[in-house]
């Protein structure tokens, strides 16, 4: 995508070059290409900054990333994300400057002592439990948790002697892939961009919609960086100025029909979004449905929430089942 992105400009200069590119960039006005260039360049570049201030043990590179990425926790519904991320801001904010360089160059360690094998300490733990979880029942008590822990080397040195010496493999026993490589997956997928001028400014007539042409994009989405960095900033502001909670919280919808979506609800009553919310329930499963109990008590407002993530876990849900298809 991010070659795509920069063909336009190549194919229309004669000279293109690194600084001509983002001067022309910056004042394209086309939203496709807009939204592509601030997901490829902003949002999906921070990540891999991200990534490699971890491994490297860059502090700065990951603290700049986390920060160009945070208004993507506002944008939609991560309410436990956005919180999370505001929480670790103020944390270090009232800690010494001392303290706080100390955390951000400990908050990794490289188990190999190799400078660019770096880890988040959350992902380490997520290894160690992974192992952990492999040496108890499928459904353990504390006391099995407590065994394992205390005996998680031993354990682990007594099965690899164990499976080596009947000759069995943990290693995956599938056939050979037939997936397309990389390379040649990326190829098809830049055919296909270019063949339907998907962000091609200089087109005319263009219409905002997804690749495939089935849905328009809403207009919000226009605005995506500008509404997700005002609403960042409004629960910043609710959280630790005002200290309140934030009155009813609509992600920024993607498509038309899901901001038309958010305009009727904003009519709804609250015995109408309450019925709505009755008749959701029953499609979630038994863990789900017990957090949305004595919702007749609930606020308009909190109604109005509760019905957004009831509608979030059950889209993904129908994601994850049609990954397992």
């Amino acid at each position: 995508m991010a070659s795509e992105l920069m063909w336009p400009y190549i194919i229309s200069e004669e000279n293109p070059s690194v600084e001509g590119y983002l001067k022309w960039a910056q004042d394209q006005t086309d939203p496709t290409f807009k939204l592509k260039y601030e997901q490829i360049f902003f949002y999906l570049q921070a990540i891999i900054n991200f990534r490699t201030g971890v491994c490297f043990n860059r502090p700065s590179l990951r603290i700049a990333a986390r920060r160009m990425f945070a208004p993507i926790w506002s944008a939609r519904r991560h309410p436990i994300y956005r919180l999370i991320e505001i929480t670790d801001e103020e944390q270090m904010l009232r800690l010494k400057p001392e303290i706080c360089s100390l955390i951000q160059e400990k908050i990794v360690t490289s188990r190999s002592k190799l400078l660019d094998q770096h880890q988040g300490h959350d992902a380490i733990l997520e290894e160690i439990n992974k192992a952990l979880k492999s040496l108890i029942p499928p459904i353990p008590t504390q006391r099995h948790w407590e065994i394992a822990a205390r005996n998680c080397t031993k354990f682990l040195k007594l099965r690899t002697n164990l499976f080596n010496i009947i000759g069995f493999s943990e290693s995956e026993t599938h056939g050979p892939r037939t997936r397309p490589n990389f390379i040649a997956e990326s190829y098809r997928f830049r055919v296909q961009i270019r063949k339907i001028q998907f962000v091609n400014p200089n087109v005319d007539n263009r219409i905002f919609q997804n690749m495939s042409r089935d849905w328009t994009l809403s207009e919000e989405m226009k605005r995506f960086s500008e509404i997700a960095s005002m609403k960042r900033i409004e629960f910043i502001k609710a959280k630790l100025i005002k200290k309140t909670s934030l009155d009813i919280w609509h992600p920024i919808p993607i498509t038309c029909e899901e901001a038309d979506l958010q305009k009727t609800e904003s009519s709804l009553t609250r015995p109408q979004i309450l019925s709505i919310i009755n008749s959701l329930i029953p499609f979630l499963d038994d863990l789900d449905r017990s957090r949305f109990r004595g919702l007749s008590s609930k606020s308009r407002i909190d109604l109005v929430n509760i019905l957004q993530e009831i509608r979030n876990i059950l889209a993904e849900n129908n994601i994850n089942n049609d990954g397992e298809i």
